[in-house]
């Protein structure tokens, strides 16, 4: 049988399946994470290397006769998507018609719905709203990077945090860093000297800063409460996403998906309490890149 290689490359790792023509994961890993913003030679370079790598290991298993690839930051029919394409077909030595790239919620979306089904909101180190029209045109909301917006994201969660730890410390030494939030903070951090903060927050990227959240979602755990502040108002953010959509296209089934959202109830409470309109929720975890691998074993029959 024909094997199909999905891949769901986000901000913060790539995730990759690879799949039997009955739709079963015959083997699955994680590379760097690998983006669409092909802006530069060196990001190119970059992009090239993380394929490499991947191919390396999924070949131990099998060689793909079909890829399917959703990476974040990507748009359709733009050169970024064409140099993605040849890159996979070349390092997997694949005709260019049987590697299907496109941007990552594309892949979610088809994971959850049918097209023109429902509205998906996404929360992972970015966020945004996103729907699929029957004829696979895209309406999307939000996802304009954390330096415009990202509401609700981990990126923006773990920024609110650290905002949250840092002003408490300048108005009373020693009453943010010893909150648990605060302690839970230093422990992801390595420490709470701000030498080390500010080398943590920039020497990194978004998806080093956005892994942060999952320390405040151990704070809200222990019932912190500027934690539990801040996760509940991140899903008032990702609601409005929702409740976009749902002015623009009425109402439909929400899926709200996205490891962020997994970070504490409050936050998936939130959101279903800000939402405009009484939907259908769904907060299944499903896996995007094995639904991009079972529609990568039919691309060699095509």
């Amino acid at each position: 049988m024909g094997l199909g290689l999905g891949i769901d490359a986000g901000g913060t790792a790539t995730r990759w399946r690879l799949a039997d023509g009955s739709g079963h994961c015959i083997a699955q890993g994680s590379v760097a994470p690998l983006t669409g913003h092909l802006f530069s030679a060196a990001a190119e370079e970059r992009a090239r290397q993380i394929v490499i790598e991947m191919a390396q290991a999924v070949l131990k298993t099998g060689r793909p006769l079909g890829i399917v690839a959703g990476i974040t930051g990507l748009t359709r029919d733009t050169p970024a998507e064409a140099t993605m394409r040849a890159l996979f077909a070349q390092t997997f030595e694949l005709p260019q018609d049987r590697v299907f790239v496109a941007e990552d919620m594309w892949i979610a979306y088809l994971a959850y719905f049918a097209l023109g089904e429902g509205i998906l909101v996404y929360s992972g180190t970015g966020s945004i709203g996103y729907y699929l029209s029957e004829t696979k045109d895209v309406i999307r909301v939000g996802g304009r990077g954390n330096l415009i917006d990202d509401g609700g994201s981990g990126f923006w969660i773990a920024r609110e945090a650290l905002k949250a730890v840092l002003r408490a410390e300048e108005e009373s030494p020693g009453e943010g860093w010893t909150t648990t939030l605060g302690t839970c903070l230093a422990g992801a951090l390595g420490g709470t000297d701000w030498n080390v903060v500010r080398s943590f927050v920039y020497g990194g990227d978004r998806g080093k800063i956005g892994s942060l959240a999952r320390a405040v979602g151990e704070a809200a755990g222990a019932d912190d409460k500027t934690a539990l502040r801040i996760l509940r108002e991140a899903g008032g953010e990702l609601a409005r996403l929702a409740n976009s959509l749902i002015k623009r296209l009425g109402p439909r089934p929400v899926a709200l998906v996205g490891g962020s959202t997994r970070l504490h109830p409050v936050l998936s409470n939130g959101f279903r309490q800000d939402l405009a309109a009484p939907v259908e929720f769904i907060a299944t975890d499903l896996d995007a890149a094995l639904t991009a691998a079972r529609l990568a074993a039919t691309l060699h029959r095509a």
